[in-house]
């Protein structure tokens, strides 16, 4: 049974975005994130940094990491940085068990911009 996904996004100061993710990140769901982050980006030119706060996501499944990753690319063809806040325990497992979280995190982008310095 699908319990659903609500996103919120809010401008809490000049430069970032706050997107709070409620719900289930799965098949049934997919695209709402992904929808919310391309019909609000444009419309804010300033913001240089993404924060999805993940603490109420009760479950990602393979879909959900699919929408993450597109959210990404979207983030990033702004000229902004995705971070993933207030990870649980199960999406911590979800992103280092598919090689995904050094770029979801930040980490990835971080090293490279250290040794490209």
């Amino acid at each position: 049974m699908t319990t659903g996904l609500t996103c919120t996004w809010t401008t809490p100061k000049e430069g970032t975005a706050h997107v709070t993710i409620t719900g289930d990140l799965e098949f049934a769901t997919t695209g709402t994130l992904l929808r919310l982050v391309t019909e609000r980006l444009p419309g804010h030119p300033g913001v240089r940094e993404v924060r999805l706060d993940c603490g109420a996501l009760r479950f990602c499944d393979s879909s959900g990491l699919s929408e993450l990753i597109k959210v990404l690319v979207v983030v990033a063809d702004a000229g902004a940085r995705l971070h993933l806040d207030n990870r649980q325990a199960a999406l911590e497992r979800l992103l280092t068990r598919t090689g995904t979280a050094a770029y979801l995190t930040g980490d990835a982008l971080d090293s490279r911009a250290r040794r490209d310095s």
